[in-house]
């Protein structure tokens, strides 16, 4: 059995530089693939320890913005305790003011009452 992509009786030498020359073409363009790889990985790693940073900067700001958050929630609870309480009292003080404007206007149309103011004058 003969290979037909070698001729028989043919230079082996030369057959052989050929094929050398070849696996050396191909092991360059191997090891250029290789080193484009490479380069590629440490760009990769070094976006990713970039998005690493981001991240835990991401996470320290959502930490302080949700502890503001959290405060600024308790002072509105507060606040709106506070209203309630306010509302609460102004509303009791209106009807007392109303019992009292009814009492007095009672008074006054029971009794008949007439308000006298004396001046002293000072000699």
């Amino acid at each position: 059995m003969t290979d037909k992509s070698v001729p028989s009786g043919g230079d082996d030498a030369t057959n052989i530089m050929a094929l050398l020359e070849r696996v050396a073409g191909l092991m360059d363009s191997v090891q250029t693939t290789q080193k484009r790889m490479e380069e590629r990985q440490l760009g990769l790693e070094s976006t990713v320890k970039n998005i690493q940073t981001d991240v835990v900067k991401l996470t320290g700001d959502h930490a302080n913005t949700s502890s503001t958050v959290n405060r600024l929630l308790e002072k509105t609870r507060k606040v709106s305790r506070h209203v309630k309480d306010v509302r609460v009292r102004v509303e009791n003080q209106n009807v007392r003011v109303k019992k009292v404007e009814a009492t007095q206007g009672d008074l006054l149309a029971k009794n008949k009452f007439k308000v006298v103011i004396y001046q002293v004058r000072s000699v």
